[in-house]
Parts: structure tokens; C-alpha cells; sequence
């Protein structure tokens, strides 16, 4: 195919996308940046901003199968900013986070149009699929693809990366997606550029939604969950600490013992304030399994932290299951050494009310209690002091019916 007619292809396919119900959402977003078609890219790429695409590639695709690798670059990469929200999992395993972000992208790209009339997973000449697509993956996020991805691998005794490919869909089993990510060239702008981009994208997408609706489509639009992508992020790290010091600061009471100095030369005796010292946190993990192991460290190394800074005189762990299996205290100057000290147990059932009953039965008034779970209980129960509940769940957005609930998410 000579340039021209290939490049008047490749913007006619564009347009259409851009102007399609389904997609028009999109359409500020596909103006951002630069798009290039070139010789030297063998398939697609996009560092978050600018797009390339391979012109031996494009080439062999129908016009719907160009379609879907457009919108999984600027729908997928772009729109939902991978290049930028997942660089911790990129350092952690590049190949598996290239592959989570892509599961994500395909899986909902083919939900979005199952039919196929506009946009089509790419197939090679034996028409199986090019590129990652299994529907076990339909409702997660790309942390939660990302662990599944990880914990096959850890199972199979595998090097980094490795393919998925066990599922009930027509995926390809072999690890390789039909594009391929600049991390270097997203990494590479400066801050400047990155908050300019984050601002752009913010943008687009709202222009996007108001011309979805003002053309009618704004139910089409809802599917892609672009309100999602504008929502904001709360860290839980400061959503644990802004619980801790509300809860667990230490509190003032009026005393006559010690008039207030300030009143004294207007012949006035006022009480002053004076604060308790007896400050004291629980930190309940549940030690039902998985619970045990990357979740808690970090949970524990931010309350660790916030003892010290605080001042709390004295932290509880409690393991519990489907009972408390272990209570260690700590104190501000034991604190530094609960890692080797630890010894979590458990591994039955998942029910904090023993949480509850153990403090009555030991006397604890704790000033707070920070309950660490996953959030599959067979009850919440009935807590006397602040409780907030920090939940790991890569399947549920669980929220408990008591007391405060955060998210651990990466």
C-alpha cells in the first residue's frame, strides 16, 4: 500500500471512531499529542501522550482491527493513564504489568462492542486472536490482573513474566500483547510535562463526556467509566494517618489543681488544660491466610510510623481468625524491633467479633482499633471505640457497616 493512500486510510478510521457513539468520548483524547505512522515500530506503541504505529502492521489489519488497536491506545493507555498510575508494578515485573494493563484494555474493549461491527481484536491468518484477552479478568482493576498474573507465576515456579493462556477465552497463551509500551518515554518528561499531561487528559475527558451527552450519547459514554477516571484518588496511607491522630491525640481535661496563669492578673481563677498520657492503638490483622504477607507489612510500617510520631504509648497486635490466635504489646521504645519480634498465627475462619469479646474479657480501652482484612466476614460486629477497617480485596469494593472503611490499594 503506497503512503498516501495509507495514511488517508488510517485517518478515515479515525474519524469514524471518533465520531461512533461509542467512542466519541474519546475523540479529545485521540487529539492530544503527536500521531505518527512509521517504518520503524513493529506494531504500536505510546509513551502516554504521542502514538506510533508500525505501517507493516497497520497494513494487515482490517479497518475494524485498526480500529480496536487505536482505542487501545487512546481509550487504554492514554485515557486511563497506565504509563504513569502503574510505574511501581512496572519496576516490580515489566512483562506481567505490560500484560495486566493489556488484559484490562482488550477485555473491555470486546465487552464494549461483542458484536465487532466497529472495533475487532486483531486475528493472524489462522484466525486466532493477536494479542491478551481472557475473561476471567472482567471486573478487575490492573493491580488485581497484575497479582493473579504473579501468584500463577510464583505457583508455576516461573522467571519474570510468562504467559497466562488457561482460561475459558479464545486468548493467545502466549504472553505477547500486539503493542508495546514506552515506560522510558513516559518516565522521561519532566515533572512539568507529566502534570501538564495529567491535566490535558483531565481535560479531554470531561470535553469528551459533555460532547457524548450533547449528542445523545451519554449512556454510551457511561459505559466506558470515564466518571471513574476522574474521580480522586485518596492515598490510604493518609486516610490511615488522618484516622489515627483524630482517634488517638492525646485528649485535654480542665483541672483546678494548676489555675490557668493567663487569667491571673485579671483576678480571675480559671482551670488550665491539662493532657492525658495514656494513649493506646490496636492493630487487629486478620491472620485468616493471605492477610499475612505484603498487606500487613506495609499497613504495620505506617502505624509503626504514626506511633512514633504521635507519641502512642502503647500498640496491641492482635491476630485473630475465627478467634484471637496471638496478642503482643509494644511500647514506643520496643516499637523499632516488631519485625523480628512478630510471630503471626491463625489460618481458620474470619470472624473479628472475637476481636470485640477478647478486649472485654482483657479489659483493653483502646483509644482506636485498626482491623486489617479482606473484608470476607461472617460478621462485623459491635465496637465500643473508633474502629477503622483497612480492606485488601481485588475482587469486592467492600465497604464495612461500621466505622470508617479504607482501601489498601497500590
Amino acid at each position: 500500500m503506497d503512503a498516501d493512500k495509507r495514511i488517508r486510510r488510517f485517518k478515515r478510521v479515525r474519524i469514524k471512531l471518533m465520531r461512533s457513539p461509542m467512542f466519541m468520548s474519546v475523540a479529545p483524547i485521540m487529539m492530544l499529542g503527536k500521531t505518527e505512522v512509521v517504518d520503524d515500530v513493529p506494531t504500536a506503541c505510546t509513551n502516554g501522550r504521542d502514538e506510533k504505529y508500525g505501517t507493516a502492521f497497520i497494513d494487515g489489519l482490517s479497518d475494524e482491527e485498526l480500529a480496536f488497536v487505536i482505542m487501545h491506545e487512546n481509550f487504554g493507555h492514554k485515557m486511563c493513564r497506565h504509563l504513569v498510575l502503574y510505574k511501581n508494578l512496572h519496576k516490580e515485573d515489566p512483562q506481567l504489568t505490560n500484560m495486566a494493563c493489556d488484559y484490562w484494555i482488550n477485555n473491555k474493549l470486546i465487552k464494549l462492542d461483542p458484536a465487532q461491527t466497529l472495533v475487532a481484536m486483531p486475528r493472524d491468518k489462522d484466525g486466532k486472536m493477536v494479542g491478551l484477552y481472557e475473561p476471567k479478568y472482567d471486573g478487575l482493576d490492573v493491580p488485581a490482573i497484575f497479582r493473579l498474573l504473579k501468584q500463577k507465576q510464583d505457583e508455576e515456579g516461573g522467571g519474570q513474566g510468562g504467559g497466562d493462556g488457561d482460561g475459558d477465552g479464545d486468548g493467545d497463551g502466549d504472553g505477547d500483547g500486539f503493542d508495546s509500551h514506552d515506560w522510558d518515554g513516559a518516565s522521561g518528561m519532566s515533572e512539568e510535562e507529566q502534570e501538564e499531561l495529567r491535566k490535558d487528559v483531565e481535560q479531554a475527558i470531561r470535553q469528551g463526556e459533555a460532547a457524548a451527552k450533547a449528542a445523545g450519547y451519554g449512556s454510551q459514554a457511561a459505559k466506558l467509566g470515564l466518571g471513574e477516571l476522574l474521580a480522586p484518588k485518596v492515598d490510604w496511607r493518609k486516610q490511615l494517618a488522618e484516622f489515627v491522630r483524630a482517634t488517638c491525640r492525646k485528649p485535654q481535661v480542665s483541672t483546678w489543681r494548676r489555675p490557668n496563669r493567663r487569667y491571673l492578673t485579671q483576678d480571675m481563677i480559671m482551670p488550665s488544660l491539662q493532657g492525658k498520657s495514656i494513649k493506646e492503638l490496636v492493630m487487629a490483622p486478620d491472620a485468616s491466610g493471605s492477610m499475612l504477607g505484603k498487606p500487613f507489612t506495609k499497613c504495620m510500617s505506617e502505624v509503626a510510623s504514626l506511633v512514633k510520631q504521635l507519641g502512642i504509648d502503647k500498640l496491641h497486635i492482635i491476630y485473630w481468625d475465627g478467634a484471637v490466635c496471638g496478642h503482643e504489646t509494644y511500647t514506643a521504645a520496643t516499637l523499632n524491633d516488631w519485625r523480628s519480634k512478630t510471630r503471626p498465627r491463625g489460618g481458620g475462619g474470619t470472624d473479628p467479633t472475637c476481636v470485640v469479646r477478647y478486649m472485654q474479657e482483657k479489659k483493653l480501652k483502646p483509644d482506636a482499633v485498626v482491623v486489617l482484612t479482606d473484608g470476607e466476614l461472617t460478621g462485623w460486629g459491635t465496637w465500643s471505640v473508633p474502629v477503622l477497617w483497612a480492606i485488601t480485596n481485588d475482587r469486592r469494593k467492600i465497604t464495612a457497616p461500621t466505622g470508617k472503611t479504607i482501601r489498601m490499594e497500590d
